[in-house]
């Protein structure tokens, strides 16, 4: 596939373009370079760049006419696919006319290297010159030795740019090796008793489902905060919120198990006042630190006296010896921290 002249359309189209005179050649590139290559998404992206709606509703019938007469082969993309992650985009690509090989390594290769992130303002201005732009560097770089089409590889730009690029949803595709352990049980069998917990994460995360669970425990979110189930996978750590279903469902929250530094374990002390009187609880406290910098801390309710911290730290110290397991523990820091309200007295004089 020769690009010379379709690179002389581009150059000029973007010289132009700020200043309305570029759409003639969006519909040249796309009738006589895309199409007739059966390069379909290069198609439609231009194609949204038109302001005109009668070119734009010339382009939809020319599109729909070519797709009809050409090859197209079948790719599962995402967000259906949540799958592509799986495949390595490390080392040299295989060679194979398999196409959702090809789909599923570019997309894993460029969630890797955050590509385009340094230019994410322009990407979503300029998303149909990126998507060419990339596609046609790897195409040209090597990938079509190894088999993958102009059509997939645009297919894969275009979904890593709406799907991981502009929402920042990027997955840590090499920290899904796990640190410590690995489990032959899916979260989704772990939890087969518990349909609402396998319907919220086949909603909100499905591709932890199949991921191979290690542990759960409960916690809450601050001192007298909401529970949340903490579920500990090959890949990932998840906190699931109190509410799974209906009305006003919660939000989950899930980090890579493999950036997960450290867990610090720490100690709160603290005095709730009511009015004259005071109750004091003592919380252990786990901080999840990442390698990018963010840190999630959970609390463990221990007691509010001897008792209660005697009949519940046995139970707590075994979710720590499993955390161990997986993760390096440490010490962190004990504290005391206060709310409440006091009542205080005074003397005056009525007349």
């Amino acid at each position: 596939m020769d690009f010379t002249a379709e690179l002389a359309i581009i150059d000029k189209y973007v010289d132009i373009k700020d200043v309305g005179n570029g759409e003639p050649l969006i519909v040249e590139l796309i009738t006589k370079h895309f199409l007739p290559g059966n390069r379909f998404e290069e198609a439609r992206s231009w194609r949204n760049a038109l302001k005109s709606k009668d070119l734009k509703s010339q382009m939809d019938k020319e599109i729909k006419e070519a797709v009809k007469k050409g090859t197209t082969v079948s790719i599962s993309r995402m967000p259906q696919n949540t799958d592509w992650f799986e495949t390595s985009p490390h080392g040299e690509a295989k060679k194979t006319d398999d196409q959702q090989y090809h789909y599923d390594r570019t997309v894993s290769y460029l969630n890797q290297t955050q590509d385009m992130l340094e230019e994410v303002d322009d990407v979503e201005i300029c998303r149909n010159e990126w998507i060419t732009f990339v596609a046609r560097n790897a195409y040209t770089a090597g990938m079509k030795e190894k088999g993958a089409t102009m059509e997939t590889l645009s297919m894969a730009v275009s979904d890593y740019i709406e799907m991981i690029l502009l929402p920042d949803a990027f997955v840590g595709v090499e920290e899904v090796v796990p640190v410590k352990g690995k489990s032959t049980l899916s979260v989704e069998k772990a939890y087969e008793s518990r349909s609402d917990v396998v319907s919220y994460l086949g909603t909100h995360f499905p591709q932890m489902l199949k991921d191979g669970f290690l542990m759960n425990f409960y916690c809450q979110l601050g001192v007298g905060g909401k529970s949340e189930e903490v579920i500990v996978t090959d890949s990932f750590v998840a906190f699931l919120p109190e509410k799974l279903s209906g009305w006003g469902v919660g939000e989950m929250q899930a980090i890579n198990r493999g950036s997960v530094s450290v867990i610090s374990v720490g100690t709160e002390f603290h005095t709730e006042y009511q009015g004259i009187s005071s109750r004091s609880e003592t919380y252990w406290t786990l901080t999840f630190e990442t390698t990018d910098y963010t840190q999630f801390t959970r609390w463990l309710y221990l007691g509010k006296n001897e008792k209660d911290m005697n009949q519940n730290r046995p139970n707590l110290a075994k979710v720590l010896d499993r955390l161990q397991n997986y993760f390096d523990l440490e010490q962190g820091e004990s504290f005391e921290s206060s709310g409440g309200y006091t009542t205080s007295f005074g003397v005056g004089w009525w007349v």
